[in-house]
């Protein structure tokens, strides 16, 4: 069985080429075929919900976007066309893993622990308009099961 553990606090730097290394704490194993995201061992307990089987793309949307803005908050990168020219990505995909930084914390605990709607992926994040309250994210979130229901 193949197994990648990667353990230790989240940090960035640069290096003597001006290239961002990013190293994000998780944990991934391949377990019946499918690859999973845990979390470290040394993290806390209260994350690890072994009915849920959490969405991992979206897992490492979340981590990048916060990553991001954690750096551009510290002044490391001035914004996210700079993020994009280093990661060596097209703007919008920066912008729309930043986007994920503005969800409600209960939404992102609730896509940490796998419990988010069915249809809430990160294709249907970068294609729906998103509340920028935190109250009226809650049921923009829970119109995805309607929509699931409609389409096809």
């Amino acid at each position: 069985m193949n197994h990648v553990h990667v353990i230790g606090s989240g940090m960035s730097r640069m290096d003597e080429t001006a290239q961002l290394l990013t190293f994000v704490p998780l944990k991934f194993a391949k377990r019946s075929g499918r690859k999973q995201v845990f979390w470290p061992d040394d993290a806390s307990a209260e994350h690890a919900s072994p009915a849920a089987r959490p969405d991992t793309t979206l897992l490492t949307a979340l981590a990048k976007g916060f990553h991001w803005q954690r750096l551009i908050d510290m002044g490391m990168c001035k914004s996210g066309t700079e993020i994009s020219k280093r990661e060596g990505l097209d703007l919008t995909v920066v912008n729309e893993l930043l986007r994920l930084t503005r969800l409600d914390p209960l939404i992102v605990e609730d896509i940490l622990d796998g419990a988010q709607p069915m249809g809430f992926t990160l294709n249907w994040f970068a294609r729906n308009a998103m509340p920028i309250e935190w109250p009226a994210q809650r049921p923009w979130l829970e119109s995805i099961e309607g929509d699931a229901a409609d389409s096809p």
